[in-house]
């Protein structure tokens, strides 16, 4: 059994979360702070913070599917896999082998841009409070859960019918291999909204690509798409065509 350079790090529920949620360390953060800077934020950031409420209410595909699109046009990035249903995809990403789940590289399609200097602490207090706010808007939590579910139940699966340790490792790396090409949208998303206010105050304009991707981000979970799993090409490429990612 070929068990990958992966697992062995990302056994843990923990992990799972992490990779979906991908945010910087978190800095606890008054509990009054909130309330009291939120007319600091950008109207922009303020803009998004109030459709978030809207947000991912009803799948708008044909949308979801040109955003995917026109982010892989631009930087090639690897197929993306998505289904209406975290478990139909983790049935879909069961047809791998483990040794070519480990192939796969950690998902990178809607990555959070380098973390920006703050000028200040209170300016770094500003911008964590705005991101646990937002993951807030956006249930983060909730949908990770929904997300590890399928991974969580695979690996009680594998304990409790007993069979060999074995197997059991290989269930566990199993998971944890899908849990490092999956993200979570709502996560992504409250990095979004964060790095925008972060960027609009550093002085980028409004209109700059750096911006337009992060609300390309946003966009994709408004439009209802909840999480997405990035598998190679090259990988899919001997699997029958009901099987392939479409995109």
């Amino acid at each position: 059994m070929d068990i990958g350079r992966r697992e062995l790090l990302a056994g843990a529920t923990s992990l799972g979360l992490a990779t979906m949620v991908r945010s910087p360390g978190a800095i606890t953060v008054r509990a009054e702070y909130l309330i009291a800077e939120a007319p600091r934020w950008h109207p922009l950031t303020r803009s998004l913070l109030d459709r978030a409420n809207r947000a991912g209410q009803q799948l708008d595909r044909s949308r979801v599917e040109r955003l995917i699109h026109e982010l892989a046009g631009e930087h090639g990035r690897p197929v993306i896999k998505w289904m209406d249903a975290p478990g139909r995809a983790f049935e879909y990403l069961l047809r791998y082998p483990l040794d070519e789940l480990a192939q796969m590289p950690t998902a990178q399609f809607w990555s959070y841009p380098p973390t920006i200097s703050a000028a200040s602490e209170d300016d770094q207090e500003r911008s964590v409070g705005l991101y646990l706010h937002a993951t807030r808007v956006l249930k983060v939590e909730e949908h990770g859960r929904a997300l590890l579910a399928p991974q969580l139940f695979h690996k009680a699966q594998a304990i409790a019918s007993q069979p060999l340790p074995e197997q059991v490792l290989e269930a566990r790396a199993v998971a944890a291999e899908i849990g490092w090409i999956e993200t979570s949208l709502p996560g992504a998303a409250a990095g979004a909204i964060r790095a925008v206010e972060d960027l609009l105050s550093v002085g980028c304009a409004k209109g700059s690509m750096q911006i337009y991707h992060q609300l390309m981000v946003f966009e994709a979970f408004e439009c209802g798409l909840l999480a997405t799993w990035e598998t190679p090409d090259e990988l899919g490429r001997n699997q029958s065509s009901s099987r392939r990612c479409p995109f």
